[in-house]
């Protein structure tokens, strides 16, 4: 059966009926909620008949689909609107909506399949007195089509009128569509909440658990606890502090860079001459202690950057090296202390000036020049091509190895000196960098630092009070950083114990030289007590810092064993030390009461007490935790001459050092061993500090 198309008498929207059974009752339109009895359109104003009226219609209000007029009443009048039961409620749908219904998903399929409209006869209207004229709804009558719409089922919400909860298909799309994105945003919060649960329950999981797991991974066994007072541990070692806290750098300047140099550069050095050759600073004191070297550094910086060092205030040495055996090449980057005039110093260059550059560049048979400022100039190899490469250099680091590069980056231009190199590469070209007899010491040190290390960059700096070392290594792909400063860390408390084996077998000549050299395993065991590790990315460090004293000694006590090893045959055994000599005490206070000599300038606490117990052949313990109850450091700087005294004596001094007041001595001759704590700790673990004997 065809429908039927009721409009709205307030919005105009047109209602479609599925049967005219549903005429003559009360609706809700969907669209304005506006409640009113379903009438038919009244017919058009051309029409002047009305057409029959089937008789399931009789006693209704009807209209034809002519534009409205003045109705007239019904024969029989309309059932009032108080009088429409809940049974008569319909469901009611837009008959033409303005656009299909839209969404998610959602297809829209009309009610029936659009037929071909085909011609409609329409009958004469025929006029009844009294009456309303009715279109024909006969089965023969052909009735308009109009597009389908989608069924719309409608809630009740009033006893006496159907209350049809709907939108308009302009907006019920939309709202859907809305709709679901409420709930998919929803959705999309309690996931991303119970994400980010679940991450932080993984979290505190694996910090509590990560110890046990890394225990099983490194599958290490469990250490046994400390003992209190270890018998077999030797006096240095006691005194070891592997906690330190991080050194800070005492400068901060920026790295050393390739500029106004030709490329290729495998060995850097960086010097501040200014500062090193200044009177009265500790420069001139190291480079004292250096001999023959310091002299020769200062006569080959004059002939290589033709100025005097103290006129120098940095000056970066790059050697270039070639195929082995082929003298290696270098370029030099000086800058002044103080302006220089560009005519001076073009006077001391020969060779042609290059036409190509607004500034100075000048290629030579012996040397190419280039005048960057009037306090910076280079002298690099001879030949066009090398003037050309340092012209081109002047804003960007010429290219080297990978290994260099990355390490300059470490490098800071303020420390006093600065060395980087590879020491594959110098392990292949020593015939053409060092003289022969330096070959098997410079092939000891490269065995020792291993074929992990890539580059390496060792720098240090004197300060009034302090000396400060820092070494870099670059680790190959093959090791991590930090696995690689701990095997170098490990090496380097090991050095000084290699140190004392090839000691032993030397003869220095002089008695001076004799005893410098006897004590430098105990000055290296002293620089590896105040070293401290640490990594990054791709590199090692092992940064130590000690007393200025430090400087001067280690550099004489190198020299002269380095000098002395040339003259040694390490091939041969050590000679037995002589059993000459007074028997040991079997006291540890009668060891103490040994004569010794005392000069400490500003020595370290911990590092002083060693030196009392190797001469005593004590085990001298230094208690860290003790010394913390009271705020003191193992660093503290000990400085007094007191010439030969006993042992008993010099630590009684070191009581006596104002606000050292709360150290006490506890000696346990049952263990064989004295322990150097503080007054609240020996009171709280009941240990009774020795009395020293008045002096008489």
């Amino acid at each position: 059966m065809a429908s039927i198309a009721v409009p709205c008498p307030q919005c105009k929207k047109r209602l479609k009926l599925r049967d005219e059974s549903l005429l003559g009752k009360k609706a809700r339109c969907p669209n304005c909620k506006h409640a009113f009895v379903l009438k038919l359109p009244t017919a058009s104003s051309n029409n002047k008949e009305s057409a029959p009226v089937p008789n399931h219609v009789e006693q209704k209000e009807v209209v034809t689909t002519a534009p409205p007029r003045p109705q007239a009443p019904l024969e029989k009048p309309v059932q009032p609107e108080s009088v429409v039961s809940e049974q008569q409620q319909v469901q009611i749908e837009l008959a033409q909506p303005a656009k299909p219904v839209v969404g998610t998903s959602v297809k829209w399929v009309p009610d029936d399949p659009a037929d071909t409209p085909q011609p409609v006869n329409v009958a004469p209207a025929v006029t009844q007195p009294n009456s309303v004229p009715l279109p024909d709804v006969s089965s023969n009558a052909a009735p308009s089509v109009e597009p389908a719409a989608p069924v719309i089922n409608t809630g009740i919400t009033d006893s006496g009128v159907p209350n049809i909860q709907l939108e308009s298909t302009e907006h019920a799309g939309v709202e859907r569509l809305r709709e679901l994105r409420r709930k998919n945003a929803k959705r999309r919060n309690i996931s991303i909440l119970i994400g980010l649960g679940l991450v932080i329950l993984i979290g505190v999981g694996g910090y509590f658990a990560w110890p046990q797991v890394e225990q099983s991974l490194t599958a290490k066994p469990v250490a046994p606890p400390p003992k209190p007072v270890p018998q077999t541990l030797k006096p240095a070692v006691a005194l070891a502090n592997q906690t330190q806290e991080q050194i800070p750098s005492p400068t901060s300047g920026e790295p050393v860079r390739l500029l106004y140099v030709p490329a290729g550069t495998q060995i850097l050095i960086h010097l501040r001459p200014a500062e090193l050759w200044e009177q009265g600073s500790q420069g001139e004191e190291f480079r004292a202690c250096l001999g023959p070297v310091g002299v020769w550094a200062e006569q080959k910086m004059k002939e290589i950057c033709l100025k005097e060092a103290a006129q120098i205030s940095e000056v970066t040495f790059c050697l270039i090296l070639g195929t082995p055996g082929a003298p290696p090449e270098y370029a030099a980057v000086v800058r002044l202390v103080e302006p220089v005039k560009r005519s001076e110093l073009i006077t001391q260059f020969d060779g042609q000036r290059l036409d190509d550059y607004s500034f100075p560049v000048y290629a030579g048979d012996k040397h190419s020049y280039m005048i960057v400022d009037d306090k910076t100039y280079v002298i690099g190899p001879p030949g066009e091509i090398s003037a050309v490469e340092m012209a081109e250099s002047r804003e960007y680091d010429s290219s080297t190895t990978p290994g260099i590069e990355s390490i300059l980056k470490q490098t800071d231009r303020d420390r006093h000196f600065t060395v980087v190199f590879d020491p594959d590469e110098v392990r292949r070209q020593q015939d053409v960098l060092f003289p022969e007899n330096v070959h098997p010491f410079l092939n000891e040190l490269l065995d020792w630092i291993g074929e992990d290390v890539e580059t390496i960059a060792w720098s240090m700096h004197l300060g009034p009070k302090e000396y400060y070392s820092e070494f870099t290594f670059r680790n190959t792909t093959m090791i991590r950083p930090g696995k690689l400063a701990t095997n170098l860390k490990d090496r380097f408390n090991e050095l000084p114990h290699d140190m004392l084996a090839g000691v032993e077998k030397m003869n220095p000549g002089t008695v001076g030289s004799r005893k410098v050299i006897g004590r430098f395993p105990a000055m290296l065991k002293a620089l590896s007590l105040a070293t401290q590790q640490q990594s990054g990315e791709r590199y090692a460090q092992l940064i130590s810092t000690l007393p200025e004293r430090a400087a001067p000694n280690l550099a004489l006590a190198s020299l002269l064993t380095w000098d002395e090893s040339t003259r040694t045959d390490f091939s041969q055994k050590a000679k037995p030390k002589p059993t000459a000599g007074p028997k040991l005490p079997d006291l540890i206070v009668d060891r103490l009461k040994q004569k010794i000599e005392i000069d400490f300038r500003r020595t370290p606490l911990q590092e002083a007490f060693a030196y009392i117990a190797e001469e005593t052949k004590t085990n001298i313990v230094l208690n860290g935790e003790a010394l913390k109850l009271v705020g003191y450091t193992k660093n503290m700087p000990q400085t007094m001459n007191l010439g030969m005294v006993s042992g008993l004596d010099a630590i009684q001094a070191i009581f006596n050092v104002k606000d050292q007041d709360q150290l006490c001595l506890i000696i346990d001759e049952k263990n064989k061993t004295a322990s150097i704590t503080s007054k609240p700790f020996a009171k709280q673990n009941n240990l009774t500090p020795f009395v020293f004997p008045p002096k008489k």
